[in-house]
């Protein structure tokens, strides 16, 4: 009788920590979030807070939007690999934001990626620049930018570089799509004899997709290596 009850708590211990794991697996709860809010505080699903946050105009209309970085969990918790999602919300009169979009597939997990790992936001000129960093010796550096589209009024991928690279050699690519034009520039470097600036060894320009997903579509470099 006692090694059943054993059997039976083991078995609720493992149901529950599937589901803990689930939980993160999945991400920002999206179709929890709602269409409207006062600042982005509302917009916060219980166990998530802010990581990175900036502001701007996104969609000319003259009122400051956000465009945000989001964790599970407290800034500073010891939560095992908690995920990361990107949000944007344009701001309306009366101090009224509202959901504009968002990715759960973009951002590595926080502590998954090595000791090169980082994550930043920015915005430059009305576009949303998203940078992310992964690796050690080897690392990757991906930047993707967003642009308001008024026509579908969603927000689009309008380029994206990703620069690989080793830091022993002192050698690494860069790619740099661009979805407006659907060009590709692939360029070699290698750094100086002093390590400090880099020194092109072969550019290359070609066809690439002409083709703007939209934010919720676009993956990172990352995530796919993950599937």
């Amino acid at each position: 009788m006692e090694k059943m009850k054993i059997m039976r708590l083991s078995l609720l211990l493992l149901i529950l920590v599937g589901w803990a794991a689930q939980a993160r697996t999945e991400g920002l709860p999206v179709k929890d979030l709602p269409p409207e809010g006062k600042s982005l505080v509302d917009f916060l699903p219980k166990g998530w807070t802010v990581e990175d946050q900036v502001n701007g105009d996104l969609n000319g209309d003259g009122v400051s939007d956000i465009a945000a970085i989001l964790v599970q969990g407290e800034p500073d918790s010891a939560e095992d690999e908690p995920q990361r999602a990107l949000i944007v919300l344009l701001g309306r009169d009366k101090e009224k934001f509202v959901l504009a979009g968002t990715n759960n597939k973009l951002l590595e997990c926080k502590g998954c990626c090595g000791i090169k790992e980082g994550v930043g936001i920015s915005i430059k000129k009305g576009v949303i620049v998203v940078e992310q960093m992964s690796g050690s010796r080897e690392f990757s550096n991906e930047t993707w930018r967003f642009r308001y589209d008024p026509q579908t009024q969603r927000f689009v991928l309008i380029g994206r570089d990703l620069e690989t690279g080793d830091g022993m050699r002192g050698t690494g690519t860069i790619e740099s799509f661009n979805f407006l034009t659907g060009s590709k520039i692939t360029e070699t470097y290698r750094y100086d004899k002093n390590g400090e600036r880099k020194i092109a060894t072969s550019t290359k320009t070609e066809k690439a997709t002409q083709k703007t997903p939209f934010i919720e579509d676009v993956e990172s470099n990352w995530m796919g290596s993950r599937h």
